[in-house]
C-alpha cells in the first residue's frame, strides 16, 4: 500500500522535473533517455511505457537501498522528494542526506540538499529549481 502509494507521488514528480526524451541524449557523463534514465548509447527510442516502467525499477530499487538507513518515519511526500533527489544524483550523495534526515533536523537538511546544484562544474538553475521542488515537497 505504502510502496503503491509512494510510485503514485513519483510518477506525477518526477516527469515534471526530468521531462521525457524518446531517444538519448548526452547528460553529463552518459547518454540517457525516457524519464532521465541510462540509455545504451547514442541511438534508438524508447517509449513512454517503457520510460515509465525503467523509472520506476531505479526508483525501488533506490527505495530498496534507502529504506533500511533511515530510522525515522517519512511521509510519501518526503519518500518521493528523497528518492528524486537519489534519482537525480545517485545514492551515494542520498546516502550523505542520512544524518540530517534522521536527526530530524529538517533545517540543516535544507541547506545540505541545497549544495546539490551543479553540473559539469557550474551551477545549474534547473537543478536549482529542482532542488527546491524537492525541498516543497518535503515540506508539503
Amino acid at each position: 500500500m505504502f510502496k503503491t502509494r509512494l510510485i503514485n507521488a513519483l510518477a506525477t514528480f518526477i516527469p515534471s522535473v526530468e521531462g521525457f526524451r524518446s531517444h538519448p541524449y548526452w547528460d553529463v557523463s552518459r547518454y540517457s533517455w525516457g524519464y532521465g534514465t541510462k540509455a545504451p548509447g547514442p541511438t534508438g527510442t524508447i517509449t513512454r511505457d517503457h520510460a515509465f516502467a525503467d523509472m520506476v525499477t531505479y526508483l525501488l530499487d533506490d527505495y530498496e537501498i534507502l529504506k533500511p538507513r533511515i530510522t525515522r518515519v517519512l511521509t510519501v511526500k518526503q519518500w518521493a522528494a528523497y528518492l528524486s533527489f537519489s534519482y537525480n544524483l545517485g545514492t551515494d550523495d542520498a546516502l550523505d542526506m542520512v544524518p540530517y534526515i534522521n536527526a530530524n533536523d529538517d533545517a540543516a537538511l535544507r541547506v545540505q540538499w541545497m549544495r546539490y546544484i551543479n553540473s559539469g562544474g557550474q551551477v545549474n538553475p534547473d537543478l536549482i529549481t529542482r532542488r527546491q521542488k524537492e525541498m516543497a515537497l518535503w515540506f508539503s
